[in-house]
């Protein structure tokens, strides 16, 4: 009976403990966790990390672009913002003036025959404004607007009146706007007042409302030609109207 019992249990503990082989893997399992730990991460954890880290092909074509799209963006635009500038023009005109005294002689602005001592001036003259160059410079405050100072000079013409200034001189400053700002090819709006000291038989000074208006082809975001037209009138020393028209070249930077 005893021997019974004890052939029994023999076989339960046989079956209760573990094999050698079992024993052994759970052993070099336990290695295996402990030598991942000490060496961290591995190479395919970081691929697959990276991986989820890096933008997505739709994040992309949604985003900023590439550094070559990026740069194409930052290409300078035509449209003058923040940059200085340069102008200068070549012109010629045709004017109408109406004296307050036509028959003062400083005053006048032709006379009725070939004789002065006739003493009846002319009440309304006409006729070819001297050629002259108009030299700007300014800055381009926003998309499309200038503020710019201008000087006008007069060249030596021998074809127009005797009764028109020695030299014509204009000096003064006004804004300037342009449409579509940033095209190759725009019309450009702009006014300025103009204080007129032009050398006179007088001592008389006059003011001018200048208005060009003109056609302006950027070939480049830093140089660009244009065709104006400009009405001016003054009106303090006499009645004037004239009307320039001129072909320029305007330089800007940065």
């Amino acid at each position: 009976m005893i021997s019974r019992i004890a052939g029994i249990l023999a076989v339960a503990a046989a079956l209760v403990a573990p094999s050698p082989a079992m024993a052994g893997d759970e052993t070099s399992a336990d290695v295996d966790d402990d030598e991942a730990f000490l060496a961290g991460p591995s190479p395919e954890g970081d691929i697959e990390d990276e991986g989820k880290d890096g933008p997505s092909d739709e994040e992309v074509e949604e985003g900023e672009g590439t550094p070559q799209e990026e740069g194409e963006k930052e290409e300078r635009k035509r449209d003058h913002r923040h940059q200085g500038f340069a102008n200068i023009l070549f012109g010629i005109g045709w004017y109408m003036v109406a004296p307050y005294d036509k028959n003062v002689p400083e005053k006048a602005c032709g006379w009725e025959g070939d004789d002065p001592a006739s003493g009846e001036g002319e009440p309304l003259c006409s006729g070819r404004s001297p050629m002259h160059l108009d030299i700007l410079a300014g800055f381009g405050v926003k998309d499309g607007l200038e503020v710019f100072a201008m000087f006008r000079t007069s060249l030596p013409d021998p074809g127009v009146s005797d009764f028109l200034p020695e030299q014509t001189r204009y000096l003064g400053a006004g804004i300037k706007t342009y449409s579509p700002s940033d095209g190759l090819f725009k019309i450009s709006f702009g006014v300025a007042p103009l204080f007129d000291f032009s050398q006179r038989e007088s001592d008389a000074k006059d003011f001018v409302i200048h208005v060009p208006i003109a056609a302006h082809f950027d070939f480049i975001p830093w140089l660009g030609a244009y065709a104006q037209v400009a009405p001016n009138i003054s009106f303090i020393s006499e009645f004037k109207f004239d009307i320039s028209f001129g072909i320029g070249v305007q330089g800007r930077f940065p």
